[in-house]
């Protein structure tokens, strides 16, 4: 098992999106075998991604447009944060935030690293759906759930569904409603 440290390309100047995506891809490039890519999604509630299966680490076009301006040092670790599962899936077919990856990670400088982090909500208000279902007690109106898809949950399921630590007062008397306007 590796224990020097990685030697990872110059950082530079980020100004765009661009400059991020060439300092992945040249990470990438010195660090993985042939056969990986780097690219952007949508997502809103994760910053990174790892799929082992695509061999291909992307990030999040919103979190980088929100934070390329206000915490460089959040992207890149994110960057390093995805190539350390990449790593591990290459040299041990293991994934998750085990020890190996924590090493991976002091590897890539980034020592101490969390399996998440929070950050300030980077979803553009036009990203961001409402919550249109809610999971209810029948005869409370307590709300335990909010879904923004309706819930593929049928009627007769839920007269076998509770809520976790409180079996005997919401076992068969949960419901999904439909929020209003």
């Amino acid at each position: 098992m590796r224990t020097d440290p990685y030697e990872l390309p110059p950082t530079g100047e980020w100004h765009t999106a661009e400059d991020v995506a060439l300092w992945a891809a040249n990470c990438m490039v010195a660090l993985l075998p042939a056969g990986w890519s780097f690219g952007w999604d949508r997502a809103v509630r994760r910053l990174g991604c790892c799929h082992f299966a695509k061999k291909r680490i992307t990030l999040s076009r919103h979190f980088v447009a929100a934070y390329l301006g206000k915490d460089v040092d959040l992207v890149r670790r994110t960057i390093l944060h995805e190539l350390a599962h990449a790593l591990v899936m290459v040299h041990h077919r293991s994934s998750g935030h085990g020890r190996m990856w924590q090493h991976y990670c002091g590897l890539l400088g980034i020592a101490g690293e969390r399996p998440s982090c929070r950050c300030d909500d980077f979803a553009p208000p036009s990203a961001v759906r409402p919550v249109r279902y809610v999971l209810c007690h029948r005869e409370t109106g307590e709300v335990f759930r909010r879904y923004r898809t309706r819930p593929r949950m049928s009627p007769h399921r839920l007269t076998h569904c509770f809520v976790c630590g409180r079996r005997d007062e919401t076992l068969g008397k949960l419901v999904i409603r439909e929020l209003t306007q």
